[in-house]
């Protein structure tokens, strides 16, 4: 008889190897042969998006607790001593409202969750409490041993990479790299799994990535209906503010992406549960009063709701249909050069945008016209474009080139640096401008693939009708042979 309950997903059981590991002495642990640790935290964004020898310090200093039911870890309103990661298990976090004792219930914590990070970073008090909902494993980090991990100064980039990019990405040749100091965050080290989805919509990246280590490969999505799909007007005016012009910074970070759609970084919003309930750590927040709190917190978990759930729904649409194809020959050698726009002559008033996004518009919808005739495919595929390997970059374009397609990034398990297109336009002068145009070549349009899967289709049928035909001649001249 069929039992739904032998086929529901079970919670995670850590191997014995990695308990065995955390339960060493920290500070004496040997690092040799660690890679099957590594392995199975990989999964772990708040370990596995940073360095190795960031990495490595996590490995020697965390250590590994349990905790049954129902059981307190940590009280709102207590000092903070300890950062947490969920191993196994699910714990509950709840907010105590200052202003009517309400106690609300904000999210449940599972495998790769942190909590305890806020108060470290604020060096204040615990605004949450957190109670295990079943049995919970955890990795814990003393307070010290966080600030030395996760508030370093190069954890987000060290003197490693920048010579790394100073001698290896050919594009930065004549880029006043170390100005990236100047601005928060503009560099960031960080490493993507085997099969990790990097971006699933290119053109909303704020990263130009460069692999330092392994590689991730491009893929070109086609719709069974030909469909080009489009941007939002908010979207256009975060692609206007990072062409290469001087515009406005986007430090702030406040865009309503869908959290299917984000780029994967090595943000406080991406690697921590706490940042991402109350929000990042900011010095006007140390002045808040409890009614501000109180306000702040519901807002944010109500939006937080909201986007998980418009992202849970995205993700089941597009996962019911992704069919990953590894060849697609003849794709990337058909690339023609596109007519280059001086962004620099162009104002930044509204009327210039509208009218560029207008320009933009009809020349995408005249090509998704033209597609009327052609053969398409009869479900949702993923065309292999390319694979970047160490030294080379992707993201470059899109700041150069108008109405560039979309493309999704997947990681062979590879090591990035990500620079902040925001800083990059900023910094990048007149003259490293006018070059860069001149040697960086656009990817063909959404067009120019849908042709080249017709071609590649009207082979297909052409050849095997002329294999039908030589088979019917051969049976045909051996029937008159045996008369």
């Amino acid at each position: 008889m069929f039992d739904k309950s032998n086929f529901k997903i079970r919670s995670f059981d850590i191997l014995p190897s990695v308990r065995d590991f955390f339960k060493q002495p920290t500070g004496e642990r040997d690092l040799t042969n660690v890679d099957e640790i590594r392995r199975c935290l990989s999964d772990i964004k708040p370990f596995s998006r940073l360095s190795i020898q960031l990495q490595n310090q996590i490995l020697q200093e965390a250590w590994y607790e349990c905790y049954a039911e129902q059981r307190t870890i940590i009280q709102q309103g207590d000092r903070s001593a300890c950062f947490y990661i969920i191993l196994s298990g699910s714990a509950l976090i709840t907010y105590k409202r200052i202003t009517d004792d309400h106690i609300e219930t904000l999210d449940i914590l599972k495998r790769g969750c942190t909590f305890g990070e806020k108060g470290l970073m604020t060096n204040d008090r615990h605004i949450f409490t957190v109670k295990s909902n079943t049995q919970l494993e955890l990795l814990v980090l003393w307070k010290d041993d966080f600030k030395a991990i996760y508030m370093a100064n190069d954890r987000y980039c060290s003197k490693d990479d920048i010579k790394f990019l100073k001698t290896n990405a050919p594009f930065l040749r004549g880029f006043p790299i170390d100005r990236f100091h100047e601005f928060p965050h503009a560099i960031q080290h960080c490493n993507f799994g085997l099969s990790e989805v990097i971006a699933r919509d290119s053109r909303r990246m704020k990263h130009i990535l460069v692999v330092k280590k392994g590689s991730f490969e491009v893929w070109k999505r086609l719709d069974p209906d030909g469909r080009v799909r489009k941007s939002s007007k908010q979207h256009l005016d975060q692609f206007q503010n990072e062409k290469m012009i001087d515009g406005d910074d986007d430090d702030d970070d406040n865009d309503d992406d869908d959290t299917a759609d984000q780029q994967e970084t090595a943000d406080n919003k991406i690697l921590f549960s706490e940042i991402q309930l109350s929000g990042d750590v900011e010095a006007s927040s140390l002045q808040e009063t409890t009614l501000d709190i109180d306000l702040r917190l519901s807002r944010l978990r109500r939006s937080t709701t909201i986007d998980r759930r418009m992202s849970s729904d995205s993700l089941t649409r597009s996962d019911s249909t992704t069919d990953l194809e590894k060849q697609f020959p003849g794709v990337v050698d058909k690339r023609d050069r596109m007519q280059l726009i001086d962004y620099d002559e162009l104002s930044l008033n509204n009327s210039s945008k509208l009218l560029l996004t207008r320009q933009l518009s009809k020349r995408s919808q005249s090509m998704t016209n033209k597609k009327s005739n052609l053969i398409l495919p009869d479900r949702m595929l993923y065309l292999h474009i390319k694979t970047l390997n160490e030294g080379q970059s992707f993201g470059l374009t899109d700041m150069l080139f108008p109405n560039q397609p979309t493309f999704t990034l997947v990681s062979n398990e590879c090591e990035c640096l990500l620079l902040r297109k925001s800083s990059f336009v900023r910094i990048a002068s007149d003259q490293y401008k006018q070059n860069i145009r001149r040697t960086e070549i656009p990817f063909p349009s959404d067009s120019v693939f849908y042709k080249s899967y017709h071609a590649k289709e009207e082979w297909k049928r052409y050849s095997k009708e002329v294999y039908k035909d030589a088979c019917r001649r051969i049976l045909k001249q051996q029937s008159m042979l045996k008369n």
